[in-house]
């Protein structure tokens, strides 16, 4: 079996398992790179039952001369260790062996928009932004919502009264879902948006001239209503990262965080608890002799 329909066949073996597109496609892109580098150290095609843990070994530290993160390469290794695994499983290869030890790395802080900057970005918006696009950046600002998860919303998924309010995201492959209390900026924001005319239709809520609106349409957005600007590093992440921090600042428990958010593990909101070097610096500036 030729290393091309291997890869394939492999690819095809995580489609079945539900796997997302983009897992897919990262997956095929590490395989195909590992097959490159393969191929010119060894001067023949990648064949399966030829890779050694030496190969391995050598391949981790080519990923760390070229050089790229450590994030990276740990995916680049695990991608690798899920495909022999998988060679195991099909019994297209015999012999177990070890892999190399992933890199040790800090995990980097989410970057979010200080009470400054957030006030910048509203007093922005006000001048510059139309009604929608607004109601749109104060929704994801209020929510925590992921961006594939605000072009999935619909009106069905929204209940609200003058007071109160909440939306439920809903994860279709594993059946399961999570509510969002809505605050008054959410519930103005879906006010703008058409709730009052579209409550309780099947119906989503961001579209645009063609209909549904795209994540990348969203990300476009967003990029355009910043650029050129000092907040032009605004994505649709950061805000997402924003709405943790204020929790967090907030006072709000990591559970009660982690459960607003759809984090996995408490490891990830944790990670709004680490000082950003904005926080660093106005400790520092408080130790410095008065005036």
């Amino acid at each position: 079996m030729d290393q091309l329909h291997l890869i394939e066949t492999f690819i095809d073996y995580l489609k079945t398992n539900d796997r997302s597109s983009a897992t897919i496609k990262s997956y095929a892109s590490d395989l195909y790179l590992f097959a490159k580098w393969f191929e010119e150290k060894n001067h023949e095609e990648l064949q399966a039952k030829k890779i050694t843990p030496t190969d391995l070994r050598q391949y981790k530290q080519h990923l760390i001369d070229h050089p790229m993160k450590p994030s990276s390469i740990n995916r680049k290794i695990s991608v690798l260790k899920r495909f022999i695994n998988w060679l195991l499983q099909i019994n297209y290869i015999q012999q177990r062996f070890s892999f190399p030890k992933m890199l040790k790395h800090n995990n980097a802080i989410p970057r979010w928009l200080d009470k400054n900057q957030q006030d910048m970005m509203i007093s922005h918006l006000e001048k510059y932004a139309n009604k929608c696009d607004y109601a749109i950046i104060k929704l994801l600002l209020n929510t925590g919502l992921r961006v594939n998860e605000l072009v999935e919303l619909k009106w069905t998924h929204i209940r609200m009264t003058d007071k109160k309010g909440a939306l439920t995201v809903y994860y279709h492959k594993t059946n399961h879902y999570r509510d969002i209390p809505l605050n008054k900026d959410a519930r103005y924001a879906l006010i703008t948006l058409g709730f009052v005319k579209m409550s309780g239709k099947d119906e989503y809520v961001i579209t645009g001239q063609r209909g549904q609106l795209t994540i990348r349409g969203v990300q476009l957005m967003i990029k355009r209503r910043f650029e050129y600007t000092d907040l032009c590093f605004i994505t649709p992440h950061i805000l997402r990262h924003t709405f943790c921090k204020n929790l967090v600042d907030a006072d709000v428990s990591l559970e009660k965080i982690a459960l607003l958010a759809g984090h996995e593990s408490l490891n990830t909101t944790k990670l709004y608890c680490q000082p950003s070097f904005d926080d660093l610096s106005d400790l520092v500036d408080r130790i410095a002799r008065k005036e």
